[in-house]
């Protein structure tokens, strides 16, 4: 579950999940929310399949350069990564992330990047995401 924050400059959200996956699945859900007007297609809608791998020294850096990644795919191809399935390793720590590409129907809010600034990410008791984006 993941809900909007308000910040003066910026805009934000927290993610609560039951494991680390489906909170980078959620946190995917809400870039795209806060960027556009309308969800992303379901996944049975088609369009191009893609994955990538990202590396991280930690869950903080994991989790900005997943939303920046996710922001590259939109500023460079004008495509959402809907990603379709998401696998962390914790030795060494990255991230596996398969999806389709779509176009958004209008893009509502440019995003410029995932923020350090107020993280908070943990994986116990329960995994929690707080963050917040440069508009």
């Amino acid at each position: 579950m993941w809900k909007t924050i308000e910040h003066t400059a910026d805009a934000g959200f927290e993610i609560t999940a039951d494991s680390l996956e489906v909170l980078f699945l959620q946190a995917a859900e809400a870039l795209y929310s806060l960027c556009s007007d309308e969800s992303p297609p379901p996944e049975s809608a088609g369009g191009k399949t893609e994955h990538f791998e990202i590396d991280a020294v930690d869950l903080e850096e994991l989790v900005v350069s997943w939303i920046n990644e996710l922001l590259f795919f939109l500023e460079t191809r004008e495509t959402f990564f809907l990603p379709t399935a998401v696998r962390i390793s914790e030795e060494p720590l990255s991230l596996y992330a398969e999806g389709v590409l779509f176009r958004p129907p209008k893009v509502r809010i440019p995003v410029k990047s995932a923020t350090y600034g107020g993280l908070v990410i943990r994986n116990i008791p329960i995994p929690f995401l707080r963050i917040f984006l440069d508009m």
